[in-house]
């Protein structure tokens, strides 16, 4: 899907961050009872902190923004409502702190697939157990 606002931006997911083929990374995440959203890149580890992007508004819910200077590899997260907690992106591809700590973007297409000729596993000797939760809690 295109979306307007940054030079060319085509989404292939519908939420999370994905590099732009030209440059630069769009964002989009649904937070229907924010009023304001804004993108964040903290200064950690390798990478110098970049401007914040305050993120568009849409009308259902969702909010979306570009940044020319992220990349892959950039760190970041969420603001919302102007509050000095940052969240990580739900939609995250990667969370090299774990699951409270900066996301960070991954541009899929640099993967170098080896696998190539891996058929998956045989059907036969495989076991499927099915477990229902409330079995082993104690209110059932």
């Amino acid at each position: 899907m295109a979306v307007a606002g940054a030079p060319y931006v085509h989404r292939r997911l519908a939420i999370g961050a994905e590099v732009q083929t030209e440059a630069g990374a769009h964002f989009r995440v649904w937070a229907p009872r924010r009023q304001k959203v804004e993108v964040v890149f903290p200064a950690i580890a390798q990478q110098a902190e970049l401007p914040s992007v305050l993120l568009d508004r849409e009308s259902d819910g969702y909010f979306s923004g570009f940044s020319s200077e992220a990349s892959d590899g950039t760190r970041y997260a969420f603001r919302l409502d102007d509050s000095e907690r940052l969240y990580p992106d739900p939609a995250s591809r990667r969370q090299p702190d774990g699951p409270h700590a900066p996301s960070q973007i991954v541009d899929p297409t640099r993967f170098q697939w080896t696998d190539r000729e891996w058929r998956g596993v045989e059907l036969k000797g495989q076991v499927i157990y099915e477990l229902h939760v409330g079995t082993f809690t104690r209110e059932g």
